[in-house]
């Protein structure tokens, strides 16, 4: 039987679309959802082009966890370039001898190759003259595990699935001054079109929370979804890398390496420390120390 709405679902005469980052948290979040009753409109993906591999591959996890529960189909969109010959962000790394913008405090690879492409879909979906005469909004549900922000959108609501102890990531477009008259049209839609709503936190859902939740339902915990070359990765998680995926590490290297020429305050992927020089200094280090006798 199809979940019946549910009370708790905000905004519910307005569409609910699910931003899907296929980690940790917007997996709990779907799982939750399901347990409350709560049906989305749109589950969308947005692909890099630079998940790993666990990552693309729980989408054969989720999708039939999804279909049992009458949930809508997991959407895959993109980047979509106008006159760019890249689509994906390493691409664009290679291309312009640059690291991800993160490295450099920025969030313009999230907003390109995320936000972008859901904001494409969801208008065609729901165009924005029927919802703004009829005063609505698209409530926009998020699910992403890096690079999301929080903030009020009309007409659609998105839910994002942050969890209770990443407040510092609740938003995604800049605020604009009060005396500017001028907005993105990112900064338009969040002011106009899109409602944000973030479950976790309202449900006071830490990490290992979501953890818990995923492991009830049966379904394999994912990975932390993030690209392989993200300046966001722990020294940990680059180590992993060497171990399980010495060949996106290589793919990983090749951008820092492109990018060394044009690089002033930033060291490399690491932002205040390279990759690569993390690695080697890894590799050298002994594995025993010796004791005085």
């Amino acid at each position: 039987m199809a979940p019946q709405p549910s009370a708790s679902r905000p905004w519910p005469d307005c569409p609910l679309v699910v931003a899907y980052g296929l980690g940790v948290d917007s997996t709990a979040m779907l799982v939750e959802f399901v347990h409350r009753g709560i049906r989305p409109d749109l589950i969308l993906f947005a692909d890099t082009g630079g998940e790993k591999p666990e990552t693309y591959q729980y989408l054969r996890v989720i999708r039939p966890f999804l279909a049992r529960h009458h949930f809508p189909e997991v959407v895959t969109v993109r980047y979509q370039p106008k006159r760019a010959s890249y689509s994906t962000l390493e691409a664009q790394c290679l291309h312009t001898g640059t690291l991800p913008s993160l490295a450099y405090g920025g969030k313009s690879c999230s907003l390109k190759y995320k936000r972008t492409p859901q904001d494409k879909y969801i208008l065609s979906a729901y165009p924005p003259p029927e919802f703004l005469k009829r005063g609505q909004r698209v409530v926009r549900a998020i699910g992403f595990d890096a690079g999301e922000e929080r903030r009020t959108y009309a007409h659609v609501v998105k839910a994002v699935g942050l969890d209770a102890g990443e407040e510092h990531r609740a938003t995604w477009a800049k605020s604009v001054p009060v005396k500017e008259k001028r907005v993105s049209r990112e900064a338009w839609l969040d002011q106009h079109y899109f409602a944000y709503w973030y479950p976790l936190m309202d449900w006071g859902y830490d990490r290992e929370t979501c953890k818990r939740i995923i492991a009830q339902a049966g379904l394999p915990v994912p990975i932390k979804s993030a690209c392989f070359f993200c300046p966001a990765s722990k020294k940990n998680e680059i180590a992993w890398l060497h171990e399980h995926h010495p060949d996106l590490l290589d793919r990983a290297l090749r951008i820092e390496r492109n990018a060394q020429a044009n690089l002033t305050s930033m060291k490399g992927l690491g932002r205040s420390f390279a990759w690569e020089g993390y690695l080697k200094q890894r590799l050298e280090l002994p594995l025993f120390h010796h004791c005085p006798g």
